[in-house]
C-alpha cells in the first residue's frame, strides 16, 4: 500500500473542480456588473463584480472561459464606474439642489 496523494495539478477531478469554481465566479462577476446598471449610483455592485472577477481570474490559464468572463466583467464594471463619475461631475449642482430639497422635506 502506498500513501500516494496526487497533487491538484495532476488530479483531473480537482482540476475540473477548480476550473468550475473559477467559471462560476467569473459568471457571477459578469452578471453582477451588468445588473449594476439597473440601479444607478449602486457602486457597491460594481465593486463586488470587480472583486469576483479578480478572484475568478487568479491563477486561471490565459485562454479560459473564466479569464474571458472575468475580463468582460472588469470592463463593464469600469465603464459603469466611469459613467457614474461623469454623471456626478456634470450634474453636481443639480444634485446639491436635490439634496437641499430632500433635507427640507425631512
Amino acid at each position: 500500500m502506498s500513501d500516494f496523494n496526487p497533487s491538484p495539478q495532476h488530479d483531473p477531478v480537482q482540476a475540473a473542480y477548480v476550473d468550475g469554481r473559477r467559471i462560476g465566479l467569473a459568471t457571477a462577476a459578469l452578471a453582477l456588473s451588468v445588473v449594476s446598471f439597473v440601479n444607478m449610483l449602486g457602486m457597491e455592485k460594481s465593486i463586488l463584480a470587480v472583486v469576483l472577477a479578480l478572484l475568478a481570474m487568479e491563477g486561471a490559464a490565459v485562454r479560459t472561459a473564466a479569464r474571458r468572463r472575468g475580463r468582460a466583467a472588469l470592463v463593464i464594471a469600469a465603464v459603469y464606474a466611469i459613467s457614474i463619475a461623469v454623471v456626478l461631475v456634470i450634474f453636481r449642482a443639480r444634485l446639491m439642489e436635490l439634496l437641499q430639497l430632500l433635507h427640507k422635506l425631512s
